[in-house]
Formats: structure tokens, C-alpha cells, sequence
């Protein structure tokens, strides 16, 4: 038995047995985790505090032969806005159940960790509206994960593009000829394509710093959810999410 240090975000909670829960963290050292935490539903526990979804704490764990169990957690941050407010959480929600549906146990990534810390930052102070901070970390995340779409020419053929005409597949931006042979692609303006652009050449502080019409806002929505298609996962969030205007 080892005892180890990790500092990691709570992306989940699954109640056990009458007071237990298993968390499923994402961690700066060990990127996504299962910690099981005995008694942690219990407002006396030690546990309570910091095992939260949504917090983001220092866990000390020690490791059994197929898990870590808590033995410390002292929370970090927490992010009460989110929690309290409806639309809030349904974003947050779905940066969380993205990153859990989409990383594998043990592969490290400090720049999802980064990204997801920045974009509940954001939403938590309200530094945008909540669309924009969503698209933010969706086209950021998208890139982080190898799926970057292409912007600047059209993505399947390299042709240069019509500013007049464009559209947009899971690869990226496309010109009507491609576009045509491909069923998903839907129509895309010149201010949602911009704005792409620059969240991909953006450090991640800086993803959240535009504004949109709301046209515009529509098709930026339209292309994320279609290259949200490339990593062929179902997010149960999703539905409340396109309940809610932009």
C-alpha cells in the first residue's frame, strides 16, 4: 500500500452503499482517476468537503491493489454560482461530461485540466455571457484532443474559399461542391468562422474574449455541435442545454 498526493477536479459522483461515494477526478498528475471515498455523504465526514462535483481539492489517497481511497481531501476551489444557477450548470455540466466520456484513466493532460479550470473560472464571474464561454472551451477542447477543424480553406478538397457561400463538416469549413457530399455539413457566416479561428489561436485565457450576434451565435453552435460528431459519444447534458436560447 502507497500513499500518494494528487490535486484533481471532480467530474462525477456515484453514490455507494448508505454514505459512500466513488468520485471521478481529473487530475493534474494522473489526468482522469477513481477515488473511492468511504462516508463522504455524510455532513460530518471529513470527506464532505472538497468531494463535491465541481470542487477542486488536494487529495491525499492511498492505492489498494485496483483503486485509491481518500484518506485527506482539503478543497481548493469550489464553484457556488454554478451550482445555484440553472444555465450555469447545465455548461458546466457538459464541460465535465465531455472530458469524463472522452479521456481515458491515467492519461495526463494538464491543458484539459488548465482549460476546464479556466472555462468554470469564466462561467463562475460571469465574464461573457454563457454561450460564449461554452463555444470557447468546446472549440479549445476540441483542438487539445487532436480535432482541430480547419478554417481557411476548405477541408476536404484544400480549395480556397467563397466568403460567400460556405459551409461547414466535421473536418472543418467546406466549399459547396464538398459540401454536397456531405450529409451533415450545414451552412456557416464569415463572423462564426472568425471566431473559430481565433478561439483556436488563443491561449486559454483568452478563449472567452469575443462577442457574437445572435445569427451568428446560431451557426457558431450549429458547427460545434457537428464537430462535437468526431468523438461518436452521447451527452446526456445536451438536451437541457438545447433548451436553452442564445
Amino acid at each position: 500500500m502507497s500513499v500518494i498526493k494528487l490535486k484533481g477536479l471532480v467530474l462525477n459522483e456515484i453514490k455507494k452503499n448508505e454514505a459512500d461515494k466513488v468520485l471521478t477526478l481529473f487530475t493534474l498528475e494522473e489526468g482522469k482517476t477513481f477515488v473511492y471515498c468511504k462516508g463522504a455523504r455524510k455532513l460530518k465526514s471529513r470527506y464532505f468537503s472538497g468531494s463535491s462535483q465541481f470542487d477542486y481539492s488536494d487529495f491525499v489517497l492511498y492505492s489498494g491493489r485496483d483503486f485509491y481511497s481518500a484518506t485527506q481531501i482539503d478543497k481548493i476551489t469550489a464553484f457556488p454560482a454554478i451550482s445555484s444557477d440553472y444555465e450555469k450548470f447545465c455548461y458546466g455540466n457538459l464541460f465535465l461530461e465531455l472530458v469524463d466520456k472522452t479521456t481515458f484513466q491515467g492519461e495526463s493532460n494538464s491543458e484539459i485540466l488548465k482549460l476546464l479550470l479556466a472555462s468554470l473560472k469564466a462561467l463562475e464571474q460571469s465574464i461573457t455571457d454563457d454561450f460564449c464561454i461554452c463555444q470557447g472551451f468546446l472549440f479549445k477542447y476540441l483542438q487539445i484532443c487532436g480535432y482541430e477543424p480547419v478554417v481557411e480553406i476548405c477541408a476536404d478538397c484544400s480549395s480556397e474559399l467563397d466568403k460567400n457561400e460556405l459551409y461547414y463538416g466535421k473536418s472543418g469549413v467546406l466549399c459547396p461542391l464538398c459540401a454536397v457530399k456531405n450529409p451533415i455539413a450545414a451552412k456557416v457566416n464569415n463572423a462564426a468562422l472568425y471566431t473559430i479561428n481565433y478561439i483556436l489561436n488563443s491561449e486559454i485565457k483568452a478563449v472567452f474574449s469575443y462577442k457574437l450576434d445572435t445569427l451568428s451565435k446560431e451557426y457558431l453552435k450549429q458547427a460545434s455541435d457537428i464537430s462535437l460528431s468526431n468523438f461518436d459519444v452521447i451527452l446526456n447534458c445536451k438536451k437541457n442545454l438545447d433548451e436553452i436560447s442564445i
